[in-house]
This record gives C-alpha cells, sequence and structure tokens, in this order.
C-alpha cells in the first residue's frame, strides 16, 4: 500500500496521465494489428461475418427496389437461433461498401469500431465518475493485450462489456437524482431501453443481468421517491422497458417463425446445457454421428427428427439435454461449474491459439503471441486477485462508493452466472473484464483510506433517505459477499473431492 502511495504522488494528475494511457492503448492496437491482420475468422466469427454478409445483400436489394433473398437471410441471420445479430448489424456496413472483404479489413474495421465504443465510455466514466475512475480503466483492461487483440475479433463479447459499462454508468446518475427526490425524465428511460437492448443484442447471455437491473432500478425509484415523482418514475421505466421489447422483438419474431417455435433471445441453453452437463454419449438418444462437431452433430439429428415427427429442431433439442442430463448429480454439477470458471477466468490468453494456430506462425508470428500471452498473464492475473478480494469485502468509504460496488458486483455475480448453465471459454472473460478494472479499483482505494494513505470521502449521507439506502445497500453488498463465499467454497469443495 505505500508502494502504491508513493507510486501515486509521483504520477502526473489523472486527466494528463488519462491521456498518456489511451495514447499507450492506441500504440499496443497498433502495435498487434500485424498479429491477428490475415487471420480468417474463427469459430462463431464466421457466423457472425456470414449473416454481416447477409445483411449487407439485403440493404444493397433494398437501395436498388429488389425484394432482398429470404431464404439467405433465414440461413444466416437466424440459421439455428444461436447467435443474436449485434455483431452481424455492426459489420454489416462494412460489407454494403467492400463486399468481398477480406480478413485485414474485417479485422481493422472491427478494430476501430472497438476503439471508438472505448473511447465513449472512458469519456462517459470521466463524466460521471471522474478522471481517477477513466484511469483505473485505461489500465485494465485498456493495457491488457489480450482484451485489445479481442477488440479485432468479429465476436460481441468485448463490445457488450463496453456497452454494459455504459448502463451501468447511467444507472448511477439516475440514483443521483432519485436523491434529489426528481423523477428520471422519459428520455432517460428511452437511453437506458436503447443501451440495454444492444448490449443483449451484442451477448444474449446478459439477458438475466440485464433484468435484474432493471428490477433494482425500479425498486430504489420507488422507495426513495414519494407522490407525483414516484410515478414520474415509473413511467421512465415503462419507456425503457417499451422500447427494450420494441426492439428485441423483430429478430424474436422472425427467429421463431424461422424456427418454427418459441425463441426470445437465442436457442443454445439446451445443447450447451447437454454437452456441458451431460452424457455426451447420450445427447441424441444415445451416440451422435461422429463425422461432425460437439455442437452440429446434435443440431443435425434434431433436424432430421423434427422433419420425420412434424416438430421443431428447437423442441426437440431441448428434450434431446434432458435425456442426456438425466443421471446428473449436485458433485457432479458442481465439478463440471468449477471446470467452467476456470476457463472462463484462468486462460485469458487462449484464443490467440484459436485465431493463429500455432503450426501456421513463422518465428516473428510465434514471438509474437508469446509476448501477447506472458503480458496479459502479467496484468492479468493480479488484477483477478484484487477482484476475487473485492468480491469478498464491503466497500464503506462512502454513499455512492457503496452504490457502484453494488452494481459493479451485481454485474460480476450476473456474468459469471453463464459458467452454471453454459460452456466456459478464455473469450468471455472480455465482457466482464470493465468491471474486474472497476472492481480492483474499488479494492484498492478502499485499503489506502483506510490505511490512511488517502483521505477518505464525504459519506454523502444528508438526509434520511440517504441513511435509509446507506443501510440497505450495506445490507446488501454483506448478503453478496457471502453468497459469492458460499458458492466458492461448494465449487471448490466439489472439484477437489
Amino acid at each position: 500500500m505505500s508502494r502504491l502511495t508513493t507510486l501515486a504522488h509521483r504520477l502526473p494528475p489523472a486527466p494528463v496521465l488519462l491521456g498518456w494511457l489511451v495514447v499507450a492503448h492506441v500504440l499496443l492496437k497498433v502495435a498487434l494489428f500485424p498479429v491477428v491482420m490475415s487471420a480468417p475468422p474463427h469459430g462463431d466469427e464466421q457466423a457472425y461475418l456470414n449473416g454481416s454478409m447477409a445483411l449487407s445483400n439485403a440493404i444493397r436489394d433494398l437501395f436498388s427496389f429488389t425484394s432482398p433473398d429470404r431464404a439467405e437471410l433465414d440461413r444466416n441471420v437466424v440459421a439455428s437461433g444461436w447467435f443474436m445479430p449485434g455483431m452481424s448489424i455492426v459489420v454489416a456496413p462494412l460489407y454494403v461498401v467492400f463486399p468481398d472483404a477480406g480478413p485485414a479489413l474485417v479485422r481493422g474495421y472491427c478494430g476501430i469500431v472497438t476503439l471508438a465504443l472505448y473511447v465513449v465510455a472512458l469519456r462517459s466514466v470521466v463524466r460521471v465518475l471522474g478522471h481517477r475512475w477513466a484511469v483505473a480503466l485505461a489500465v485494465f483492461p485498456g493495457l491488457v493485450p489480450m482484451w485489445v487483440y479481442f477488440g479485432y475479433g468479429a465476436w460481441g463479447d468485448l463490445n457488450a462489456g463496453l456497452v454494459l459499462l455504459l448502463v451501468v454508468l447511467r444507472l448511477v446518475e439516475m440514483f443521483r437524482t432519485l436523491r434529489r427526490g426528481e423523477a428520471p425524465t422519459v428520455r432517460d428511460g428511452l437511453v437506458l431501453g436503447l443501451l440495454s437492448v444492444v448490449t443483449l443484442y451484442l451477448r444474449s447471455s446478459t439477458s438475466v443481468l440485464l433484468a435484474g437491473l432493471g428490477v433494482v432500478a425500479l425498486a430504489t425509484a420507488v422507495v426513495l421517491l414519494r407522490g407525483a415523482p414516484r410515478w414520474r418514475a415509473v413511467g421512465s421505466a415503462a419507456v425503457a422497458g417499451v422500447v427494450f421489447l420494441l426492439l428485441l422483438a423483430p429478430w424474436s419474431a422472425y427467429a421463431s417463425h424461422v424456427l418454427d417455435a418459441r425463441v426470445l433471445t437465442t436457442t443454445t441453453v439446451a445443447t450447451s446445457k447437454a454437452n456441458t452437463f451431460g452424457d455426451r454419449e447420450q445427447v441424441c438418444f444415445g451416440p451422435c454421428d461422429p463425422d461432425s462437431t460437439l455442437w452440429f452433430r446434435p443440431l443435425r439429428y434434431a433436424r432430421e427428427v423434427g422433419r420425420a415427427t412434424g416438430t421443431s429442431e428447437v423442441d426437440v433439442l431441448k428434450e434431446m439435454s434432458a435425456y442426456a442430463r438425466r443421471d446428473m448429480t449436485i458433485h457432479g454439477y458442481l465439478d463440471q461449474v468449477g471446470h467452467n470458471l476456470a476457463a472462463y477466468s484462468l486462460q485469458p490468453a487462449v484464443f490467440v491459439d484459436h485465431v493463429v494456430p500455432e503450426d501456421e506462425r513463422g518465428p516473428v508470428g510465434s514471438a509474437a503471441a508469446w509476448t501477447v500471452k506472458v503480458t496479459t498473464w502479467l496484468v492479468y492475473f493480479p488484477a483477478l486477485l484484487l477482484v476475487v478480494a473485492a468480491l469478498l469485502s464491503v466497500v464503506r468509504r462512502s454513499l455512492e462508493a457503496r452504490l457502484v460496488d453494488v452494481l459493479v458486483e451485481l454485474c460480476l455475480g450476473a456474468l459469471l452466472v453463464q459458467p452454471f448453465v453454459h460452456v466456459a471459454g478464455g473469450r468471455y472473460w472480455t465482457t466482464a473484464a470493465p468491471f474486474f478494472g472497476l472492481a480492483a479499483a474499488t479494492f484498492v482505494v478502499e485499503r489506502l483510506v483506510r490505511a490512511g494513505r488517502l483521505p477518505a470521502p464525504a459519506t454523502g449521507v444528508v438526509t434520511d433517505g440517504d441513511r435509509t439506502v446507506e443501510r440497505w445497500l450495506s445490507r446488501i453488498q454483506v448478503v453478496l459477499a457471502a453468497a459469492v463465499a458460499i458458492v466458492a467454497v461448494a465449487v471448490l469443495a466439489a472439484v477437489a473431492l
């Protein structure tokens, strides 16, 4: 702590430091581009880019007053309903201008979009929380090489994390409004609903988190406001909900029509639970066809059964999943959750080998790949330890610090639900990365304040309403920390036994 304090005193003012860190981020991004520029789409990227090309063809058809190819859209945008079309929409403009865009152009475009969104997020953090918090995010994840590397990918995880950060910042602003006894405006509800649905389109697994944040925001408004302001707040929340549902409806209706089943967001949960927690030798009511991948084998079988029985492949997949998991035990489930959590959080740079396989690199490429891995580990794992400590501790220095801590812990907790229901891997942490940075910074600042090495901020508790909020936030913090500890012990025990 003393070294951190000494270092803090030697650094330039936060606004200046933030500028230099953004420059460092840009330089790191430029340095990494040659490493990834020629890499073809990997895994899910191909599905997103197929959707982008189909959407770009539809746009050109519309502008030439030609009917879009519905079959192409069905086949490439919806496909099997595995992915929300957020990144397909993001990349579609590139294919409108450059129909034959190669990997370098696609990755360069994704890198520019990610950089722009990152700068917007930092500016929003400065406006809402201040320059010091923006500095924390500029360090982590802004200087984590693998996070920057992922910025060139066509996956939606990283962008979803940045947009989710904007959602949380809007909630902090709304909380300040509520503390003044004022209701959020219709515009506040409109912006919140728009940001939320964009997050969902980029990463469908955020649905539970977004619903939870909406409930928390509404409950807070009802508790803090009285009379007409309370009803205006409810109206603002209704606007957010209506905007969210109206923008989700086109995708949900279209996917449901194509797949002849009810699809709200995606259809992957059933197959993922079967492959992750079930007996893989029983997913197809027995062994699946070995001539395909882990994900396409059940899909092909479900389609064949659906054609033979006149049912939807989505419904068949749900039955297959239940059959494969019929002998699942609590111990086996928690053991697999432990492995999922390890894959989620302990392999931050594994995608270097996926995107650019070792046998396709020259000596320079191998050196660059190992540099990305090692430097990522050196930054990522110390920050991860701070995040774990933050999740198990309680912030007390001010009312607003408590609020930010609760929101960050809710986001991390909801994002970490994925390993409990879905296979996890080394790219999903990028969604949580901004909240890793905030949690680590929160823990460090809290320790410095308690040690007397930083001046304690004003508590922010002025009114009786503030005292009520502080009391409830304190209770929520204790419950969240206890829940993290209980789940961690249960999972570790299952893995160890």
